[in-house]
């Protein structure tokens, strides 16, 4: 038969180290507008290649999934092409950019004139590499839509506007913005001088 042991050890004098408390991996990556928060952004290899007019860096500030979408899909990618257009290209890029802020502008100024309590959406932040002067246009577009955004929501909640307004503002917000991503797909030889695209 086995000996059991009576005798209780001596306590080890040396104090114990101390362990920094684990965050809750439950909320330590939750945001605070509950959307997914963005790991890495698309095509930032691609922009980290670009030799950048300037290395501007900006905070963009956002609540709406499109553009938590947009800034993750799209951003890196449009930017770095804006980077390296010349010619037709940068003038359709110009074009599309300035039609897209002074309509989104215009709406923001409309939806204002309902005049409601403002309600604060929950929102994150991320910072962007600004390339060009173009690219800053794109992240004021981005900021315009998720004023726009917020603005509409506020007056459906408030009953000034009706769902169906709100989702027809935001689709043609949003088929303006997808519109710059189709503009900086083809290469800077498919544009005229004019910034017209040639036909293929």
């Amino acid at each position: 038969m086995a000996a059991v042991l009576e005798q209780t050890p001596e306590p080890d004098p040396r104090p114990a180290p101390r362990v920094a408390p684990q965050p809750d991996p439950s909320t330590a990556a939750t945001p605070v507008s509950g959307l997914k928060p963005i790991d890495r952004l698309t095509s930032d290899s691609r922009l980290a290649r670009i030799n950048p007019e300037s290395d501007a860096k900006t905070v963009l500030r956002y609540s709406s999934q499109f553009a938590r979408n947009y800034i993750r899909s799209d951003y890196n990618f449009c930017a770095a092409k804006i980077a390296v257009a010349r010619g037709g290209k940068v003038r359709a890029l110009e074009a599309a950019l300035r039609e897209t802020s002074e309509w989104l502008r215009k709406t923001e100024k409309w939806l204002l004139r309902h005049q409601v309590r403002p309600i604060e959406l929950p929102h994150d932040l991320i910072e962007l590499t600004i390339t060009r002067p173009l690219a800053g246009l794109l992240v004021r577009c981005l900021t315009q839509y998720d004023r726009v955004y917020a603005r509409a929501t506020e007056r459906v909640l408030t009953g000034k506007i009706t769902g169906d307004d709100r989702a027809g503002i935001l689709n043609n917000a949003e088929r303006r913005l997808k519109q710059i991503v189709q503009i900086c797909m083809p290469d800077n030889d498919q544009y005229d001088f004019d910034g017209a695209r040639r036909e293929q």
